[in-house]
């Protein structure tokens, strides 16, 4: 039996992979990790590379190991310039720096030796134990088990792009697994960071030839919520409001959904003034084929259609999910997503990370930040 099993190996994961080895001092023989893919972050480098990031929003204290300063540590350490790899304001990491620092992460904590790829399709108790089964019909038992699954497989498809997909029109979502294959001019349906870096990435390889197509003028924020929400400035009220009906209000108005970063915004101003890219504020209605009908009565002709229009936002694992908590009537919201215990214990030896503990980590929850502040609350009950 393992001591722990972390269900996810994305960022979420694998963060809290690295607290238990380095802050419990787990061994790698007594953590197992499940995930779809065969090694860390495979999600994670696909979608920043197909999108063309090159540093992250969020700031240099913010990454997988539990020292805050690792990473500036580790970019010393290899000889790394200060202002080449960390990007103003708030030091934010270059991509490649970031990567490579989580590599060594995964070399120190030895995360092969605990890796396991498959799909978990159940979840149940015996006894003071959980069991956790894949669709191969493989069981792992363990004592405890963290849920730290993401939006990955819940992609937002507007229904226009659902109709204009199955009557064959050339349309992908950005977080696809599979490459987009898009020959000549390509619109691009988003206004956040994500729409903003393809944009830019597919600019370079089709200049003048791409599109952006925002609902909205692009909104500037720096990160996704406020920093306020880093600290106890705004989590001390958070943590006291007793109704998670507005637990749930307060995340939603927290959140800067569709923003980006200034220079962004900048970048996309500056290519559109070169001419290598257009944008323009509207909305798709319908697609006939390989033309997309606009809200305001106009229409855009194109090649291929890529879609940054981010993740459905309903709690991610329910088709399996939901038969554990009519079995053991675990505790969820209206709005459907998990209430555990500050602690991010729902079940005795069960824990929640990422979107699932969004409740009690807040708007910060799903991403890097919230998997740091999630793990340390997880490790802080042993």
């Amino acid at each position: 039996m393992k001591k722990w099993l972390i269900i996810g190996g994305g960022i979420q994961g694998c963060t809290m992979a690295s607290y238990l080895r380095k802050r419990l001092g787990i061994n790698e023989t007594e953590m197992t990790i499940v995930d779809l893919k065969d090694k860390p972050l495979m999600n994670w480098r696909l979608f920043t590379k197909r999108v063309g990031m090159s540093y992250l929003r969020s700031p240099s204290i913010h990454h997988l190991d539990p020292s805050p300063f690792a990473l500036e540590k580790f970019a010393k350490q290899n000889g790394c310039k200060d202002h080449l790899h960390f990007h103003a304001p708030y030091d934010r990491p270059d991509l490649q720096l970031f990567n490579q620092h989580c590599d060594e992460i995964f070399e120190q904590i030895d995360i092969e030796k605990s890796w396991v790829q498959g799909r978990v399709v159940a979840l149940t108790k015996s006894n003071h134990h959980w069991i956790v089964t894949l669709a191969d019909g493989t069981d792992f038992h363990a004592e405890n088990v963290v849920i730290a699954i993401g939006l990955s497989e819940q992609l937002n498809w507007p229904e226009w792009a659902k109709e204009g997909k199955k009557s064959g029109a050339n349309i992908a979502h950005v977080f696809d697994d599979k490459e987009p294959t898009i020959t000549d001019s390509v619109v691009i349906v988003g206004g956040g960071i994500s729409a903003a870096h393809a944009a830019l990435q597919w600019s370079k390889l089709r200049p003048n030839k791409v599109t952006l197509l925002p609902r909205h003028p692009l909104t500037v924020h720096q990160f996704d919520s406020d920093p306020g929400w880093l600290g106890p400035k705004y989590m001390n009220k958070f943590s006291k409001i007793g109704c998670y009906e507005e637990r749930r209000k307060v995340i939603k108005t927290a959140r800067h959904p569709g923003s980006l970063p200034s220079e962004l915004k900048t970048e996309i101003e500056r290519h559109r003034k070169l001419g290598t890219l257009q944008v323009k504020i509207d909305e798709v209605i319908e697609i006939q084929r390989d033309t997309l009908l606009l809200k305001s009565g106009g229409d855009l002709t194109t090649s291929g259609i890529l879609l940054a229009t981010g993740f459905e936002q309903k709690p991610p694992g329910m088709d399996w999910l939901q038969t554990l908590i009519q079995t053991y009537c675990l505790p969820c919201a209206s709005c459907g997503y998990p209430i555990p215990k500050p602690s991010l214990e729902w079940e005795e030896g069960l824990y929640l990370l990422g979107a699932l503990a969004e409740l009690q980590l807040g708007p910060v929850a799903r991403n890097i930040s919230g998997a740091r502040r999630g793990a340390e609350r997880i490790i802080s009950s042993f």
